[in-house]
This record gives C-alpha cells, structure tokens and sequence, in this order.
C-alpha cells in the first residue's frame, strides 16, 4: 500500500506538471539538441547532485524522496563559417530571426525517488527556460513574404495588402512552460549476494550517457529496456550492461548497447571499459529512404581511465583521474570530398573519434572544487551527429553532415575546460570554455567555435 500512495503521488505531480506544453524560442535552429547537449552536466557536478540524492534516501529513512535543483546559466558563444560571423549583429539563425552572442537560460530540475524493498522508480522532470520578458506571438513580418511592404505602417495604412506582423510590438525571447520528461523508469533487483547483483529497468532512463561511458557520444533519449549485472572476483571488479532502445516507432527503428566494464584491474588502478553500439537501419526509413546515411553506425569505443593514488600529491589532497578513449564507426560509409580544379575526388572513411582529458577533485561541501581538462577529435560520421555529446560546432543554422552543405554537429576538434566550485553546501558555481574548429575544412570549409558559460546552482 506504501508503494501504491507514493506511486500515486508521484502521477499525480507529474500530470500537473505536464498541462502545459512544451515550447521554447531558442536562439540555435536546432533547439532541441542544443538543449539536450547544453544541458549535459560533467561528472563532477553529476556526482554531487547524485550525492545529495543518496544522501536524501538515507537520511530522511523514507520510501518517497523529492530532491532538486535551480540554476541560471549564461553563455557568451562565437561562431564563423568560411570566414563569416554566424552570431551577433546582423546574423540571423535557422529561421531568419536575429542570433546574439549571448544566451540566458533558467532552469529547475525535480528528481522522484522511491525505493520499496527489491524496487525503485524514478522520475526526473525539467523545465529549461530561455530568459526575458514575454513575446506578443505575432510576427515581425508579413506571414506572407510576397505581400512585404517597406513597413507594416504602409501596409496597414493603404489596405492594399495585409499585413500579420508587428515589428513595433513587444517582443521578448522569455518563456515559462518549456518541461521535459527527462526519466521516468522503474527497477527490479532479480539476484543480489554479498558480491554480485542483477537488475532490471524499464522506461525513460534519460540521456544514454546516464548509463553508459562516454563524452563524445551517447547524447540520444534512452527509452527502452536495460539489465545490468555487477559483480566483484578476486582480481578485479567487472559489469556487463546491455539494453535495447527505440529510435522510431513509424518504421520499427530500435538500435541496441553493450557496455563491459574492468574495474581496478589486478587491484592496480586502471579501469578499463569497452562498448559497442548498432544504430543501423536496414530497409527504409520514414521519409522512404533505404538504409539512411545518418544512421550507418556501428560504434565500438575503448576507454582507459588511471586514478591516481590519493597519497601521490600530499598538497593536493584530492582524486586525480586521466583518461582517454578510442572510438572507430564499423559501418560509417565512404565520404567522396571534390579535389582541387585538375585533380581527383578524394575518397575517406571518417570514422574515427577519440578524447583525452584529466579531472582533478570532486564537490561535497563549501570550499571544495572540481577541474576538468579535455581534448576531443570527431570525424565527420564517427557517430550520428545526433547523438555526438561533446563540443560540437555550435552550428546556428541547424545544418546537418548528411546534407549537401555537409555542415553540422560532428567534423571538430578542439578543447574543453570545466571548473566547480562549491560556494556553500547548496550553491555551486559551475564555469565552462570551450573551443573547437574543423577537423578537416575541406568538408564544408573553415568552422571556428566557442563558448564561455557560467552556470549558478541551488541543490535542495
């Protein structure tokens, strides 16, 4: 009965919560995986919320927990193709409307937690606002272009053409109903003894990266199936993650995950983890297409990780982690680049990706800090552009690998930086730098792009 109030409960908020539908002016065409990919949080930050979650559970000895956080985020972001400015004044994004060099974002995160003997379900619900005063939702132009007059004062005053717009009116970019259904799943211990355990979970386990290990993939939903084994040997400790997922549902799209992972191996300190992932579409696709480009992936991924003894920098008195990690298409298929007037048309796989980086302490509590360093390579079709996690080009006008321009998420290198700062138990101040360009500037020209952001943090 405790486990059926609590449920209950927890539909209840969350059919409140969802009245209002979503919707959002971003700035980028392409909101939806701009937010998504804005919206990652780097390890350190996951695992302090995670603690404060876990911290929640066992402090308050209650089935039911109801954790969160508030944050505003702002980010300062640069973007040029071919020599030409794609933010600030005078450009305009994906649909023709003026694109700042400045973002201002409000968001609340809620996380339902409840836990009953062998079972657990989780929800976790996300309003991301874009900040400013509310838009009147009436366009600055005609909706037809064909009957654009010099102004609309013209145009309304000769009735000779109408006129839908209302360049003088109000207008703001703020918006106060953008929510998310981030997770939504639930769990089932099958096996569990004093060295290994099985488990199960069905429904929306939020973004792949929650699950498994990567920062230049896995930015996709995850809405499927997962089991999970653990276990600890003598020699080291090891788990095998699997899961099935579905791309779309219109063509029976689903593509499956394996995840192995050696955990201090040998009782050194290296970790060693490996997994596989098959996006593949055989047969068409909704817009008719037989085995689409985009999803011609078969990714495997090797991944090194070294924690650094807690006693090698006495000074420092924090965990210190490198790591790296390889990533190669299977299935990517052969990318034809023009050659130069008079010569041949180059023929490359661009398949491979790789990062390395280096993050040194973690944030419990006021003072403590968290530092991040990262250098990330992605070729054009490493992974589905969709689905690629890490810097990314910015790409204001919502172009993508597999269209003529051959201009989107994927094709960059460069670097990252991330710093957390604990200013009190609860607030956090989270600080990011990114900047990348082209891997090759042959495949859509010469691409520079970078972002500063700050993000303000209140954990409840």
């Amino acid at each position: 009965m405790k486990l059926l109030k609590h449920m209950l409960f927890l539909a209840i908020t969350a059919s409140y919560l969802m009245t209002s539908q979503a919707f959002a002016d971003e700035q980028d065409g392409n909101s939806n995986f701009h937010e998504e990919l804005n919206e990652r949080d780097f390890d350190a930050l996951r695992d302090f919320l995670k603690s404060r979650r876990i911290k929640d559970l066992i402090e308050r000895k209650s089935n039911l927990v109801i954790s969160g956080d508030v944050r505003t985020e702002w980010r300062h972001l640069n973007e040029t193709c071919c020599g030409k400015k794609m933010r600030g004044r005078g450009s305009v994004n994906a649909k023709g409307l003026p694109i700042s060099r400045n973002d201002f974002d409000i968001e609340c995160n809620l996380y339902f937690n409840c836990i009953y003997e062998r079972s657990w379900a989780v929800a976790h619900v996300r309003y991301d606002n874009p900040a400013g005063v509310d838009d009147n939702d009436h366009p600055c132009f005609p909706a037809n272009q064909n009957d654009l007059e010099p102004n609309c004062k013209d145009c309304c005053l000769k009735r000779s053409k109408v006129c839908f717009g209302d360049p003088d009116g109000y207008h703001g970019s703020g918006r106060d109903n953008d929510l998310h259904l981030k997770k939504a799943y639930f769990g089932y211990n099958f096996y569990l003894d004093d060295d290994s355990r099985f488990d199960v979970e069905l429904g929306r386990r939020g973004n792949l990266y929650n699950v498994f290990t990567s920062n230049i993939q896995f930015l996709s939903r995850f809405d499927g199936l997962l089991f999970k084994y653990d276990t600890v040997t003598p020699y080291f400790d090891w788990y095998i993650h699997t899961a099935g997922f579905l791309v779309d549902e219109r063509v029976n799209h689903f593509a499956w995950i394996v995840e192995l992972g050696f955990l201090s191996i040998a009782h050194s300190n290296f970790d060693f983890i490996y997994s596989i992932i098959d996006w593949e579409k055989h047969g068409r696709n909704r817009c008719f297409q037989r085995n689409p480009i985009a999803f011609r992936s078969i990714n495997s991924q090797f991944t090194l990780i070294y924690n650094l003894p807690p006693d090698t920098f006495a000074c420092l008195s924090k965990p210190v982690k490198f790591y790296g990690a390889f990533l190669i298409n299977h299935a990517a298929p052969r990318m034809i680049i023009p050659g130069a007037p008079g010569t041949c048309d180059r023929k490359t796989l661009q398949n491979l990706g790789w990062y390395v980086g280096m993050l040194i302490g973690k944030v419990r509590k006021e003072g403590d800090w968290a530092l991040e360093v990262q250098y990330q390579y992605v070729e054009a079709y490493a992974m589905p552009e969709q689905d690629c996690s890490g810097i990314c080009r910015g790409n204001v006008l919502d172009e993508s690998v597999t269209s003529c321009s051959r201009r989107g998420e994927t094709n960059f290198k460069g670097w990252r930086v991330e710093g957390l700062y604990g200013f009190t138990d609860d607030i956090t101040l989270d600080t990011i730098v990114e900047y990348s360009k082209a891997a090759d500037p042959k495949i859509g020209g010469r691409h520079t792009y970078s972002k500063f952001e700050l993000e303000a943090i209140y954990a409840f």
